[in-house]
């Protein structure tokens, strides 16, 4: 096997793989990469059986061939290449590589392709084709779902950080999108915050009533999409199981949680009637100044919201430390005392795209002990994240 592509293009394929090779495994042979040249074509296949991602570069091949390449060793090897060509080859008989660059010669040992697991064949697939996929009358699904890079990454974005890492609760272990026609919604929580986050259809309809959980870590890999995305889903005995991305020279497939997500809606207060409006600059640094004296267990902060001012202050009893600061705001109601855990409430209000001068930040509440609400200032039907506040003590 051998070929010899532009250096920047192969750091570029390999970043993009290198997401699905696990730092330790029971199966050593998923450190690996799956090299496959066919003529010009060079095929990197990894996985670790939850995801699996595929892209295609173009290179000058010399002679096709297979192998396994440690993932992680040529990965960082290649980040400290410089611009230039790389000549790779490969021997299948002792699975030995060589990289050969303008300065210098590196070797590296491989492993047979008949070691690695089977590659799904749901990549012998070929990408769908928007034009000519119909929602199907009986099933109301789709074969395909298009998103530009755009809605996809935002929608990525504003609900990652809210994703529970609790095994023991593992629907919420990814994000849930909801399918809806001609919109789809994105919802995330750990039961503390939660964040509902909605894009429109870009192009034709989505399905009706389609209801996925996408693991977090594939939520990961679509916060970084350099180019638009099509989704499609696979199905196993009439079941939905897993589900297809089509970015650019690149395809992951991911496994799909198959629990049955909490029921969010249930928790959202429709009827907030106290309201306040902060700048978010100045909201975010107050917090992250008081966050200096709070208490590492409990990263609680309070806020005192009263007619144009909101006082922010924490206090750490053990090392005898506090700290207040107090911003304006737009506030007409009575004094309200709550308590945060400053974290959550920093990634909600950071979270937030703020593209009018005033940088306005809406918090609506209720009491001291009922769900927050925070949305953009301005009239924003599309995000909305919730966080529970906590008894101060």
């Amino acid at each position: 096997m051998k070929f010899s592509v532009a250096l920047p293009e192969f750091q570029k394929a390999l970043q993009k793989n290198l997401p699905a090779i696990p730092r330790k495994s029971t199966l050593p042979v998923l450190e690996h990469l799956h090299f496959s040249l066919s003529g010009n074509e060079l095929r990197v296949v990894s996985t670790d059986q939850d995801i699996t991602i595929m892209s295609h570069l173009n290179v000058s091949g010399a002679e096709d061939g297979s192998i396994l390449v440690p993932g992680r060793k040529i990965g960082d090897l290649v980040k400290t290449l410089s611009e230039g060509q790389l000549d790779f080859s490969a021997n299948e008989s002792t699975n030995e590589i060589k990289l050969k660059t303008s300065t210098g010669k590196y070797t590296l040992r491989g492993l047979s392709t008949s070691e690695y697991l089977d590659i799904p064949e749901l990549f012998e697939s070929e990408k769908p084709d928007l034009e000519k996929v119909k929602i199907s009358e009986k099933s109301g699904k789709a074969p395909a779902m298009y998103f530009s890079k755009d809605n996809i990454s935002w929608l990525a974005d504003k609900t990652h950080y809210a994703v529970s890492t609790d095994e023991f609760r593992p629907a919420m272990n990814g994000v849930l999108f909801q399918f809806r026609e001609n919109f789809i919604t994105a919802v995330s929580t750990d039961s503390y915050r939660l964040v509902k986050a909605v894009v429109h259809a870009d192009k034709g309809s989505y399905p009706n009533e389609l209801d996925l959980i996408i693991p977090a870590r594939a939520i990961e890999l679509l916060r970084k999409v350099d180019n638009e995305v099509v989704m499609s889903v696979i199905e196993t005995r009439n079941r939905i199981t897993h589900a297809r991305f089509d970015v650019g020279d690149t395809v992951f497939i991911t496994r799909l949680i198959d629990e049955k997500f909490p029921p969010y809606e249930s928790v959202i207060p429709q009827n907030n009637e106290l309201s306040a409006t902060v700048n978010q600059k100045d909201v975010i640094n107050a917090i992250n100044r008081v966050a200096q004296c709070t208490s590492e267990l409990n990263h609680q902060i309070k806020m005192v919201i009263e007619k144009n001012n909101i006082s922010i202050s924490g206090q750490d009893e053990d090392s005898g430390s506090e700290g207040d600061e107090v911003i304006t705001c737009d506030f007409s109601g009575n004094k309200v005392t709550i308590g945060f855990n400053y974290k959550y409430l920093y990634d909600a209000i950071s979270n937030i795209d703020t593209d009018d001068e005033k940088q306005a930040v809406l918090m609506t509440f209720s009491e001291p002990t009922r769900p927050v609400l925070i949305k953009p200032g301005k009239e924003e039907l599309d995000l909305l994240m919730l966080i529970m506040p906590v008894r101060l003590t």
